[in-house]
């Protein structure tokens, strides 16, 4: 879904110059900023985007961000013309709540004064955030990009598809069901290879939403719909894992052990068996 620009890290170092300008030194690492104002402040100050990274100290992945993508020479090149911003959104829950953090790590790309222009929900290697930034400050492949696109190709599937993860990430959980529907709805026996992926998009919605009856149903349903496909296997797993969220552990419990009983080769037994040892730790 994403365009593909072939970019090297020479191009990055030459970041800011014109004729007869002193190249800026790459500096050995990026600078992050904790304090939200006083990162506003340097921004508009310079005129520079800010990237404001949401974490938490749990997340594997904000932490694979940090020692993967955040020490490449080409995403460290980014800082001398963006002002990093890193945002503990368990500390900082008022700014969290402000730009409708769902998931992590969320990177909300916005202009000097904060203004969202679209966001990376979830991991990317250096090459792939590098280049979504940039796309992001030309205009392309945002919300607002892909809204304007489906005017055009109304029943567009990876339009639908990425509108409905944008407003996911964004807490609007009702629209990005409804346009997840929309995939499901032209794509209902999964010719295409959607229907069952908008369907698990559904359920994966419904439960950052905490609305976990919900969530149960769309995974059963998945079962009945696309029995064979790996996303009705990942049903199946979940809906323990939702019972779970629920608060009853117990009935978890017993969907955890018929699942294993009944599908002990899945590529998510060992997920399902962790599962099994904390609840009976916890019990």
């Amino acid at each position: 879904m994403r365009y593909k620009i072939l970019l090297s890290i020479l191009a990055i170092l030459g970041i800011g110059l014109s004729c007869g300008s002193e190249k800026k030194p790459l500096p050995a690492e990026i600078e992050f900023q904790t304090d939200f104002e006083v990162a506003r402040e340097m921004a508009i100050g310079s005129n520079s985007p800010m990237i404001i990274d949401f974490y938490t100290d749990w997340c594997r992945w904000c932490k694979v961000l940090d020692t993967v993508t955040y020490v490449d020479p080409l995403v460290v090149g980014m800082s001398l013309n963006n002002v990093f911003v890193k945002i503990n959104a368990e500390v900082d829950t008022v700014l969290a709540q402000e730009y409708a953090i769902s998931g992590f790590p969320t990177i909300v790309i916005s202009k000097p004064d904060g203004e969202e222009i679209d966001r990376i929900w979830g991991y990317l290697g250096p090459t792939d955030f590098y280049n979504q930034v940039q796309l992001y400050f030309q205009g392309k492949e945002t919300l607002d990009d892909y809204l304007s696109r489906l005017e055009d190709e109304p029943e567009n599937l990876d339009y639908l598809s990425m509108i409905g993860e944008k407003f996911t990430s964004r807490s609007r959980y009702d629209e990005a069901i409804e346009y997840y529907e929309k995939v499901v709805a032209l794509d209902p026996d999964n010719e295409e290879g959607y229907g069952a992926k908008a369907m698990a998009s559904i359920y994966d919605t419904r439960g950052c939403a905490k609305d976990y009856a919900g969530a149960i149903a769309t995974c059963e349903k998945i079962s009945r719909m696309f029995r064979g496909t790996e996303e009705a296997d990942d049903a199946v797993a979940m809906i323990g894992y939702y019972t779970a969220k629920a608060g009853d552990q117990k009935k978890a419990l017993k969907i955890y052990r018929e699942y294993i009983e009944e599908h002990p080769d899945s590529e998510n037994a060992e997920w399902v068996k962790k599962r099994i040892a904390d609840i009976e730790d916890s019990l």
